[in-house]
């Protein structure tokens, strides 16, 4: 009956179809089907009309004929996933054990992801001399009013019977059943130009003035969009279709315009010799994985601009993936003066549409570059030489949505995929990085000075128990001010940081800097109003809330409490002739709110500039010579296993914004625990001496690298069903790891409320685990079995592998 099948992969938001689905070909579609093609299948009992892509296609199976349902039609024109991102999908479904939709979807741009939409339409027969029952007559009557989205009939007629009654209509010959135009197609724009085939004698003859005015335009014009056309010219857009029915005009639809070509390379910088030993080190090598491990300022873009410009040359493409959107905009103004139009971006504020072109500029190969955040590295390449991640320490390249994937490890997996290179580039790699490095895993390529001969900023670690001993109860100390003071004076610019996160939650003490911490876990414990309790939200233990600190015996214990919008209003009040501004997550609402600031900083029209984590993440300005960390003690106490790496890594990041251009800079780390490790390795820029005993601690107290932490977040509207489910499915999971409890390769908590336990009207659940390496993908087989294989009505399943999710 068939001469070959294929396997799809189902658009389909339930567990229980998370599974390959075959289906037979008919003789009409089998040269239009491929992987990486989108189908429409009829699909269950009730006959659903559900989209799949095609990963494989078959010329033997197992599975009779007659057993077997032909696909209805092939969507796509070309594949629109290929072959290498098939085997990535299966692949990031067993590693953060998600569903096969949920990894197709990375990689299809969501206006033409899969729901397309169906539209019905009558025949014109008389259905008078067809017999119909009742319920056929109906949708019959509803459907000869006018063509109809099949969505807009799910809603009105009950779903079991409405597939029957297509079906019945369709067997008939009374309705069609067609696919309207996708949303990709409505992006596209019109073009028109002066009819080849129409000679110049027709012009002017027998027109309309408006007819006149566009022929006389286009005369100049080779090709034009027809809205430029309409409002430039102020003429209808019948004038312009009453010219292409005469033939007088061609139309032609395009999905953008493309650019003039730009020289490109015309902003080379030249490389110093610890640059180039970089660069001929990573082309020069067959390993796949690079840590190019640079101090900041080092010129660790210029690397990345020379091994690409290279890959471009030999015709291959390349990735590079940056933090967050704030970066990006100062990256693309460096690539694209490198590069000129050949680059491609991508981040979260562009528009479905502009997302859809810069995919279609890479699906095409027009681009040599793409640049963006995490997302970007599912970009529909061809021939892909290099994925660079720079900035790879920083947790934004972690998943929040499903599938919570972690973008280091999809590029590394990539990488031996596409047979390229990834670069992992940072001043303070991770902890997990730096391991593989250690384990031959990852090539070490480092750059030990600063560009321009350009030294490190001098660093001083300022004591606020001492401030406040001093009468100073604000949280700019007496030296940040005096230097503020005297930057201002000479017209440089300042950078306040204070890491948001940390306003609430852990408890210190500001007279000694005593921190309660979890005596199991060795992360800081979370105050709950509720009871007067601290938690430590890894293995659950509780203590109440003291009034008095254990170790000084002072009153002065109370949780840690700031914000940038307070910190922005003293800063006024001190400096009121200088422009603040400020840079975090509140203040950037905009779509161009980054790059405004970054512009007004850059051209010297901000003074101080107060911010978050953002201001931590690239930014190159000469000007800028004092740095303020507001509070280190904010980023040590997170609740977090990796609270002493975030803190390392943002000191190191912060304090490397000051004295990058001529002028030295000088940095000022506040913090109520002086004496602490990890304020001191950062203040020394000592990286190698902080990740010796953070491995060692790691180590210790079974952390990652080490081992693998699991947590399975059971969420839902209903406060009484998150309890009871999570507390059910501990109980099912532990009666099945038994034996890797008793071997002591799975250590398996109960569950406990999530740190912020109703989101949204939502109530979370966690349940932790900690799993060996070796016994990793036994247990994620059965957790798919407890948690994947079948939907749980009013609760939702979010599983994260290795991150900090508390």
């Amino acid at each position: 009956m068939y001469n070959i099948c294929v396997q799809i992969i189902l658009n389909s938001n339930s567990k229980s179809t998370d599974q390959l689905y075959t289906y037979g070909v008919p003789a009409s579609l089998e040269e239009k089907v491929q992987e990486g093609k989108r189908v429409k299948v009829s699909f269950g009992k009730n006959k659903h009309l559900l989209d799949g892509l095609i990963v494989s296609v078959l010329t033997s199976w197992d599975i009779p004929d007659s057993r077997l349902k032909a696909i209805i039609d092939v969507i796509d024109e070309k594949p629109v996933v290929s072959r290498e991102m098939i085997r990535l999908a299966a692949w990031i479904r067993e590693r953060y054990l998600c569903k096969f939709s949920d990894a197709v979807r990375l990689m299809i741009p969501s206006v033409i992801k899969y729901e397309h939409s169906i539209t019905i339409s009558a025949r014109e027969e008389n259905f008078a001399e067809i017999s119909l029952n009742e319920k056929e007559k109906s949708l019959y009557e509803t459907i000869k009013c006018g063509q109809i989205e099949l969505e807009k009939l799910r809603k009105k007629y009950d779903g079991s019977d409405l597939y029957l009654l297509l079906d019945s209509l369709k067997d008939k010959n009374l309705i069609d059943i067609s696919q309207s135009e996708t949303a990709a197609k409505r992006s596209y724009e019109k073009l028109v130009s002066l009819s080849e085939s129409t000679g110049t004698e027709h012009f002017g003859i027998g027109g309309t003035k408006g007819q006149l005015k566009v022929i006389e335009y286009l005369k100049q014009n080779k090709k034009v969009n027809v809205k430029k056309l309409v409002s430039e010219l102020d003429v209808s857009p019948a004038v312009i279709n009453n010219l292409i029915r005469k033939n007088i005009l061609s139309e032609e639809r395009v999905l953008y315009e493309r650019a003039e070509s730009e020289e490109q390379f015309h902003d080379m910088v030249p490389l110093n010799q610890e640059q180039t030993r970089a660069c001929e080190k990573i082309n020069g090598s067959e390993n796949r994985i690079f840590l190019l491990h640079g101090v900041t300022g080092s010129g660790k873009t210029e690397v990345y601009m020379s091994i690409i410009d290279s890959l471009s040359k030999a015709g291959k493409q390349s990735i590079v993936l940056v933090p967050e959107i704030s970066l990006t905009v100062q990256t693309i103004e460096r690539f694209r003066k490198r590069f000129g139009n050949k680059i491609a971006v991508f981040h979260s504020r562009l528009s479905k549409k502009e997302k859809y072109i810069q995919w279609s500029k890479v699906y095409n190969k027009e681009v040599d570059v793409i640049i963006g955040a995490r997302s970007a590295i599912f970009a529909p390449v061809k021939d892909l030489g290099a994925i660079i991640i720079d900035e790879e320490h920083e947790d934004s390249y972690i998943s929040g949505t499903a599938p919570k994937y972690d973008t280091i490890e999809v590029a590394i997996k990539m990488a031996y995929i596409f047979n390229c290179k990834v670069i992992l580039g940072s001043a303070t790699p991770s902890v997990s990085t730096y391991s593989m490095v250690l384990k031959n895993q990852v090539e070490l390529v480092e750059l030990k000075n600063r560009v321009k001969n350009a030294v490190m900023p001098e660093i001083k670690i300022i004591d606020m128990s001492a401030e406040l001993d001093k009468g100073n109860n604000t949280i700019i100390s007496e030296e940040l001010y005096e230097s503020m003071k005297m930057s201002l004076s000479r017209k440089e610019q300042i950078i306040l940081f204070l890491n948001k996160r940390g306003y609430s939650g852990f408890v210190s003490c500001k007279k000694c800097g005593y921190v309660e911490r979890c005596d199991r876990c060795d992360v800081s414990m979370t105050y709950h109003i509720k009871g007067n309790m601290l938690k430590c939200h890894y293995c659950g233990r509780t203590r109440r809330m003291t009034d008095v600190c254990p170790k000084c015996g002072s009153n002065k214990i109370e949780q840690f409490s700031a914000g940038t919008q307070q910190v922005e209003r003293l800063v006024k009040k001190l400096f009121p002739n200088a422009f603040t501004a400020r840079m975090d997550m509140d203040s950037m609402t905009g779509k161009d709110s980054y790059e405004n600031i970054y512009n007004d900083f850059k051209h010297g029209r901000i003074d101080i500039l107060i911010g978050t984590q953002m201001l931590a993440k690239g930014f190159d300005f000469p000007e800028v010579t004092t740095v303020g960390v507001l509070s280190a003690d904010a980023l040590l106490n997170l609740p977090f296993y990796n609270s002493s790496e975030r803190t390392f890594q943002l000191i190191t990041q912060v304090s490397g914004r000051a004295g990058r251009g001529e002028k030295s800079g000088k940095v000022f780390i506040q913090t109520y625990e002086p004496g602490n490790f990890i304020v001191n390795a950062a203040g020394n820029n000592n990286y190698e001496l902080f990740m010796k005993e953070e491995l060692r601690l790691r180590k210790e107290f079974a952390f990652p690298p080490f081992i693998n932490i699991i947590n399975i977040c059971v969420i839902s509207k209903y406060e009484d069903a998150a309890a009871r489910t999570a507390n059910e499915k501990y109980i099912e999971l532990q009666s099945l790891v038994k034996e890797m409890i008793n071997e002591r390769s799975l250590l398996l908590y109960r569950p406990i409320p999530h740190s912020i336990f109703k989101l949204n009207d939502e109530y979370r659940m966690n349940l932790f685990m900690k799993v060996s390496n070796h016994s990793l993908q036994d247990l994620k087989n059965i957790l798919r079995v407890v948690y994947m294989e079948k939907d749980i009505e009013n609760i939702k399943i979010s599983i994260n592998i290795n991150t900090d999710t508390v």
